[in-house]
């Protein structure tokens, strides 16, 4: 298998910008989802350019990574509370890591050393990506870009298209920033109470 061409790191990149541009975020899933496409794509690909099998259950585990600090109220003269991840009810992964903080304290590495809790946390975690964002990730309006990976609509994982492992690795310091810029913003909008902020 040899890397993409330069004209499809191109198109990748823009098919990227058009899903943080252009898809449809009703929830901070979509952020997490390729933030953790691109850091599994360091941690377990190469630069082959092949493509690359990835389980809803390693994904989980980066979901459960990013999201357990987010969890912890955010204190604020106005309204002190758990930051909201999503435009309606609060998002079912904060609903989850929030119950395990409450139960188990504030130490992720601790929960991990807990085999069967952490087996536990993480199967309900990889339940939610399976059930929100993996299948919903590459719509843009009406239109599936379906770049990344196919979209079965179901199943326990997912394969990377090839060179797709190889552009999230080439371009990860970039992905990372993107969607780490975009993540605070969106969670902005939606907390503008507790924050203390009139919408603009």
């Amino acid at each position: 298998m040899t890397s993409p061409t330069s004209d499809e790191q191109i198109r990748f990149l823009v098919n990227l910008q058009r899903l943080l541009e252009e898809g449809l975020f009703v929830a901070t899933y979509k952020f997490a989802l390729l933030l953790a496409l691109a850091d599994l794509s360091v941690e377990k690909g190469d630069d082959s350019g092949s493509s690359m099998t990835l389980t809803t259950n390693a994904i989980a585990e980066k979901f459960i990574q990013y999201y357990w600090r987010q969890v912890v109220p955010y204190p604020s003269a106005a309204k002190s509370g758990v930051l909201k991840q999503n435009t309606g009810r609060q998002a079912a992964v904060v609903t989850l890591l929030g119950a395990a903080r409450g139960t188990h304290g504030n130490s992720l590495a601790s929960v991990i050393k807990q085999t069967t809790l952490w087996k536990k946390l993480r199967r309900e975690v990889s339940g939610v990506v399976r059930t929100m964002p993996l299948w919903k990730l590459q719509t843009v309006g009406r239109e599936s870009l379906d770049f990344l990976y196919q979209d079965a609509g179901t199943g326990r994982t997912i394969e990377l298209r090839p060179g797709i492992a190889y552009c999230f690795r080439k371009f990860h310091p970039l992905i990372s920033d993107l969607v780490r810029g975009a993540w605070p913003r969106h969670v902005r909008r939606q907390n503008l109470d507790v924050l203390g902020e009139a919408s603009t």
